[in-house]
């Protein structure tokens, strides 16, 4: 019994090769059905239905099995073939009546819906640092306003480093005033000689905000036992937003705790010798933020690329503001999915530097439902 179970999942094996790493793929599969009398939409169905069962098997195939006996102490064994995956989209490509039979050949995309399928969908990320915005209490220390900036600019030095990552420094202005200034007439003179970052499809911003603010902690140093005493508390928050539809990609807050020295006593000299240097109190500090720059870096390897489908001079095609020098190609795929149009795949059949044409997989959709929809492109 055991290795009759190992040749048929061996079978399967080669016959339907399962999805690596959870990805998708394109198959092409012929559905067949006996063509009924005075039935050609029926026979036509079933030719459907059994093709769309083969290419989900294309995708995976799930195998298991039972045993059973008979009246007469027989033993048949059965066995269970069900698909691992499921149908994205398809699209018929041919219709033929072969003898007595009727022959439906689809190309579908097998897999599953997930939006992490990959994560390489970015070759490279441009990230627009705009300036950060700092809060610092009254009671903290005069040198910790220093602090922010100082922190800020060690993380775009660090970022600076990947290779993946583009980063234009825009710390002299913040994201909305930028944004408004953008929104004023091309001609107008403030715009055309003022520090203003204009934007490219795909670019991505990096908005910072900072809160220094004095605490208190539990502490014991060598000169005092376990009590109450002064800490400087920094709180770092960082979002990454894709400009051209606003839509969050990265967002963290992260903080910082330091023992600066102990509360006021009527001993001077105790004061003194039991408050750290300010210099390790600044590295404690600053370095408590180290590992932010590589956390942006793998997210933003994730990130996958998304505009707003437009309409295009092209038939039953849509066309959006990505293009090649975001790392578009031909062939590649995008997925629409809103609560009013149907879950849908388009393929890219014409790439420019900034903007690309898609074509639905599915060509019996209305293109026009998909206008001012977000189309998002995966790394297959």
């Amino acid at each position: 019994m055991l290795n009759f179970f190992i040749k048929i999942i061996f079978l399967l094996y080669i016959t339907f090769p399962f999805l690596v790493y959870g990805q998708v793929k394109f198959v092409e599969v012929t559905g067949r059905s006996v063509i009924e009398d005075n039935s050609p939409l029926l026979s036509k169905n079933t030719a459907l239905e059994d093709a769309l069962y083969l290419a989900a098997l294309e995708g995976g195939a799930k195998v298991s099995g039972y045993s059973l006996i008979d009246n007469f102490s027989n033993l048949r064994e059965e066995v269970i073939v069900q698909p691992a995956s499921g149908i994205l989209d398809y699209t018929i490509i041919d219709e033929v009546i072969s003898d007595q039979h009727y022959e439906v050949t689809i190309r579908a995309l097998v897999g599953k819906n997930n939006n992490q399928i990959g994560c390489s969908s970015r070759k490279i990320s441009t990230l627009i640092a705009f300036k950060p915005e700092v809060y610092i209490n009254q009671s903290s220390p005069a040198w910790s306003q220093y602090l922010p900036n100082q922190i800020y600019k060690k993380m775009i030095e660090d970022l600076s480093i990947f290779n993946e990552l583009e980063i234009i420094n825009a710390n002299d202005t913040k994201l909305n005033i930028n944004n408004k200034k953008l929104t004023l007439n091309d001609f107008d003179y403030s715009v055309l000689t003022g520090d203003v970052v204009n934007y490219k499809p795909a670019d991505l911003s990096l908005e910072a905000k900072y809160i220094i603010e004095p605490t208190q902690h539990l502490h014991s140093t060598n000169l005092s036992t376990l009590k109450l005493e002064e800490y400087l508390k920094i709180t770092a928050n960082i979002i990454i937003k894709d400009i051209s539809n606003n839509k969050e990609i990265y967002k963290t807050s992260k903080d910082a705790l330091s023992y600066i020295g102990p509360r006021k006593t009527l001993f001077k000299t105790i004061n003194v010798l039991s408050r750290p240097e300010r210099k390790n109190i600044i590295n404690s500090l600053t370095n408590a933020f180290n590992d932010i720059p590589s956390e942006i870096n793998e997210n933003l390897k994730c990130a996958s690329l998304a505009s707003i489908a437009q309409p295009s001079d092209t038939e039953n095609t849509i066309k959006v503001n990505l293009g090649s020098n975001q790392g578009i190609s031909l062939g590649d795929l995008a997925l629409s999915e809103s609560r009013d149009t149907p879950f849908s795949v388009f393929e890219v059949i014409d790439v420019g530097p900034n903007q690309s044409s898609l074509m639905p997989l599915n060509l019996s959709r209305n293109i026009k439902n998909y206008y001012g929809k977000t189309i998002t492109f995966m790394e297959f």
